[in-house]
């Protein structure tokens, strides 16, 4: 039979808690035991938990089951702890405390911005709303009253929880230091809170690109998404330029290596070109040898022609030779 889920304020402590159980809490088969008789548990959950080889692993699977066994099982469980580990049962009770504080702070909120017809924008606002129904409502809650314009340290208490373990860890991290805040009334603590809003908007604002905390015209969550998705669009403009780029870069080494083939046709038509021309400089040179051997001869020829002429005047006789010859 499937039963009805926590709270969501006593699942929200149960979270919260979790690095204190870690360290502490050991579910031995006593303690196990004890809460299948108290009804936190069943039997085959029981084992289930058991069958866990560090005790780490068996607190991890102990408080996965504990929100779904229904709406009696925190306050069972607070019990079980208060016998063996009073100090890990007062956690869990400052923490539902807060949780509680948390959720009826948050109801408050909402019907009285409701209630005036304004949102959350600034400093002073925020202020006007702590003064006017968070600390009358925490106050009212802790049985505790105004004197001297302090509160007593049962307002104090929680809101050095909150501050703690709420906001430092959102400002800074899970890894951040605690402030010592033990010196501080509950003034100062409220200074303090404002303080850490105020920080934590100016770097959602500088996250967002926004220049002044006024420009929240809109809810945190819808600016988060409006500029994530100007991101997203830069990306998109950013990847469709690369792929711009990268078929140029295509086009560039297909003409580059165009370029280098037509560079080696020309390199081999140069080299042709050259071996022709050597080819025609020894033919030619050949031509010159032959043509001066021929006009060598001539030469040789004419003399000998004219010492014939000169041989045959001298003897007389008259040498008729055609104009070829001479």
């Amino acid at each position: 039979m499937l039963l009805p889920e926590m709270d969501p304020r006593e699942k929200a402590t149960l979270k919260n808690c979790l690095n204190c159980f870690l360290e502490d809490l050991d579910p031995t088969l006593t303690f196990l035991s004890q809460m299948v008789c108290s009804g936190v548990i069943t039997d085959d959950q029981k084992d289930r938990i058991e069958k866990q080889t560090t005790r780490q692993d068996k607190v991890i699977t102990l408080l996965e089951i504990l929100p779904r066994r229904g709406p009696r099982a925190f306050k069972k469980f607070a019990v079980i702890l208060r016998q063996d580990y009073s100090w890990i049962s007062e956690k869990l009770e400052q923490e539902y405390q807060v949780q509680d504080f948390t959720k009826r702070i948050e109801n408050a909120l909402e019907q009285r911005t409701k209630k005036m017809g304004e949102l959350i924008k600034d400093r002073d606002y925020i202020k006007r709303v702590i003064t006017e129904t968070v600390v009358p409502l925490m106050i009212e809650e802790c049985g505790t009253s105004v004197s001297s314009g302090a509160m007593g340290s049962g307002f104090d208490a929680p809101l050095k929880d909150i501050i703690n373990d709420h906001l430092i860890p959102l400002l800074n991290g899970n890894n951040g230091h605690r402030t010592h805040l033990d010196s501080m009334h509950s003034g100062m603590l409220l200074d303090k809170v404002v303080d850490i809003i105020q920080d934590l908007k100016e770097r959602c604002c500088k996250t967002l690109c926004l220049s002044d905390v006024t420009e929240f015209h809109s809810p945190l969550p819808i600016l988060i998404e409006t500029r994530l998705q100007e991101l997203r669009d830069i990306i998109t403009a950013m990847k469709k330029e690369n792929k711009k780029i990268k078929k140029m870069e295509e086009k560039l080494i297909t003409e580059n290596q165009k370029l280098k083939s037509d560079s080696s046709t020309q390199k081999a038509e140069i080299k042709k070109g050259k071996a022709e021309s050597v080819k025609q400089n020894s033919e030619i040179k050949k031509l010159k040898d032959q043509v001066q051997k021929t006009k060598s001869d001539n030469d040789k020829l004419k003399q000998e022609l004219a010492n014939l002429k000169e041989q045959m005047s001298k003897a007389g006789m008259d040498l008729q030779i055609s104009s070829d010859f001479t």
